[in-house]
């Protein structure tokens, strides 16, 4: 995906959730910049280069996850002229595990001035005790 600079923050967001739910590994590992970092749901380790990144989501493709994230409660902080800070919530579903599903939290952030937009992404699952008094969300 080039031509990141007519790209909004909220446009590269929305696509990452796409390729990730789609299982596009190509068009995933593309968005993250060479140097990003990636502290991920699942793992307690700080990702720091591309292989790592990669083997973190060729695993989490395998596992068929997928996330659902609501637009409206997503928010929009502009750092710079070209750097945009975007944080919200969104669900982790995790179809090989009986389509369980974890209210979590993500931060993006995004350089719109490189092919490659993504410069860190965090996510984690919120506690328990903050997550509607469930550690999960059931259908």
């Amino acid at each position: 995906m080039k031509n990141r600079r007519s790209q909004s923050p909220e446009n590269i967001v929305n696509h990452w959730v796409e390729y990730f739910n789609n299982g596009n590994l190509e068009c995933i590992l593309d968005m993250y910049h060479e140097g990003a970092t990636l502290l991920p749901t699942f793992l307690p380790n700080l990702l720091t280069t591309p292989e790592q990144i990669e083997d973190y989501f060729v695993r989490t493709i395998a596992g068929q996850a997928s996330v659902e994230i609501d637009d409206s409660k997503t928010i929009n902080k502009k750092l710079s002229e070209n750097m945009y800070l975007m944080t919200g919530a969104y669900i982790f579903c995790l179809n090989k595990k009986n389509d369980t599903k974890y209210l979590s939290w993500f931060t993006f952030l995004i350089d719109l001035s490189v092919d490659s937009p993504i410069r860190h992404h965090h996510s984690s699952r919120v506690p328990f005790e903050f997550a509607l008094g469930r550690s999960t969300l059931q259908e």
